[in-house]
């Protein structure tokens, strides 16, 4: 056997060996960019929020009854339409869930609670007029620091009996705790969560 035919064997084999590390490269390289395509975008720094429930004795006017504000203190500002508000309502009497969705309102109040804003359990009041306002104050397609979204929780009535009563009456409150989560819809990440036990 000639010497240079015996050097072919370890040129081939060097050839293939790199050309199986090209392809998986390539493989793995694909699999990662296309997990790296399905990772939402961040969620924005909201440092921080309070949030206020305010519930009324019964005989007050509904308007000033079951108030929820959350108002932002610090942190970026937030495009309204990229937010989803979700409203937990549990007690003796209530365990159920609504959503804020949405938002901004399409009603002729631009900043009104509507029927098109409002998926699951009825308990969150619509209308025209202030407390069911989404954002506060003037511009309703962004949540910044200083400003405050505000809607209410409906009590029911006899007629309408979905909502949640969380006034201490003679025969004790329907429901004892309500959660409000909001969530930056584009990264599904929570920017603020409160929990109130009136």
């Amino acid at each position: 056997m000639n010497q240079q035919d015996r050097a072919v064997t370890p040129v081939v084999s060097t050839i293939f060996m790199v050309a199986i590390v090209v392809v998986l490269a390539a493989t793995v390289s694909v699999f990662f960019f296309g997990v790296a395509g399905d990772i939402n975008e961040p969620a924005p720094n909201i440092a921080d929020t309070t949030g206020e429930f305010t519930v009324t004795p019964p005989g007050e006017t509904a308007g000033n009854n079951q108030i929820v504000r959350i108002t932002h203190i610090a942190g970026e500002s937030i495009s309204i339409n990229e937010v989803e508000i979700i409203v937990r309502a549990s007690g003796p009497e209530v365990d159920a869930e609504a959503r804020l969705v949405d938002l901004p309102t399409d009603s002729y109040f631009s900043t009104a609670v509507d029927s098109s804003n409002v998926q699951g359990y009825d308990m969150i009041d619509r209308g025209s007029s202030a407390p069911n306002q989404v954002i506060i104050p003037a511009d309703s397609n962004t949540w910044m620091a200083g400003d405050t979204i505000q809607f209410r929780i409906k009590t029911g009535t006899t007629s309408t009996p979905e909502g949640a009563d969380f006034r201490d009456d003679p025969d004790g409150p329907e429901a004892d705790k309500l959660e409000v989560i909001i969530i930056h819809t584009p990264s599904n990440a929570i920017i603020s969560e409160n929990t109130f036990r009136p």
